[in-house]
């Protein structure tokens, strides 16, 4: 089994995150990139993303940390709208066929799931942590 640098290189990048010092006014900022999510839900993805992708241009010089957590947030919600615009014509062809309508809580509930998982890193980041997303966070990084 490979790890990824060596135990030194694994405590020294543990003590690089816990002495992170993050501010109020950042992590309010960062919550509020994450919770934009919420807004998406209810303008079926749009609004969301917009919301997420003008915290980071505020604030994309000031703060490292709020301009990182935006921009997480900004793709996920991108990648998340995609893909629910793609499941729900999926589930309306499948209408045609009856299964479409069994289909409806399952696409309620990844909806949900995906909203839940952006409130949870609204969550930690309001804890002063630094929330990443998988994949995203190697996209946009380059520690």
């Amino acid at each position: 089994m490979e790890t990824k640098g060596t135990s030194e290189e694994v405590k020294a990048s543990r003590q690089a995150f816990r002495k992170l010092e993050i501010t109020s006014d950042e992590r309010t900022w960062a919550i509020l990139a994450h919770v934009s999510i919420l807004l998406a839900a209810i303008t079926v993805g749009l609004l969301g993303p917009v919301a997420a992708f003008v915290i980071w241009l505020i604030k994309k010089d000031e703060s490292d940390y709020v301009a990182k957590q935006a921009l997480q947030s900004l793709i996920y919600q991108i990648v998340v709208a995609v893909l629910s615009w793609i499941m729900w014509i999926a589930i309306a062809v499948l209408f045609a066929v009856v299964i479409g309508f069994c289909l409806i809580p399952l696409g309620i509930l990844v909806n949900l799931a995906a909203i839940g998982y952006g409130c949870y890193a609204a969550y930690v980041c309001s804890l002063g942590q630094e929330f990443r997303y998988p994949i995203i966070w190697e996209m946009i990084t380059t520690e």
